[in-house]
Order: structure tokens, then C-alpha cells, then sequence
């Protein structure tokens, strides 16, 4: 049995910018020999273009297999 070259991750994220707060969910395919706090760049990266700025600070962040 091969190992799957790519893993489905479900993660959320919440941030406050100024008064603001979201919280943005999603899944996302990875490969499979990414570490996690690349994964964890990455996914700060999107939101960043999602709220529309690089300026803020993450209050939560969850990683895990998007499977039951």
C-alpha cells in the first residue's frame, strides 16, 4: 500500500484587524510532504487576500484531516 501524495485538510482561522474580527473556514488539498507551519503560511497568505489586508493577528488556528 502507497502512502496518498496528497492529504484533504479541513481548517479554520479566526483574526482581528483593527476592530474587526472573521473567522474563515475551508478545506484544502496538500501535499502530502508539506509541514504544517508551511500549510499554516499558506493558509494566512489566502486570508489575508480574503479580508484584504496583511495586517492582523490570528486568535485561532485549527489543522486537521477532513475526515470523520
Amino acid at each position: 500500500m502507497t502512502a496518498p501524495t496528497t492529504l484533504r485538510l479541513h481548517w479554520i482561522m479566526t483574526v482581528q484587524y483593527g476592530p474587526e474580527t472573521s473567522t474563515l473556514s475551508n478545506t484544502a488539498e496538500v501535499d502530502a510532504t508539506v509541514s504544517r507551519t508551511q500549510v499554516y503560511r499558506d493558509l494566512r497568505d489566502h486570508v489575508a487576500e480574503q479580508i484584504g489586508t496583511r495586517s492582523f493577528v490570528v486568535l485561532y488556528f485549527a489543522l486537521e484531516p477532513d475526515q470523520l
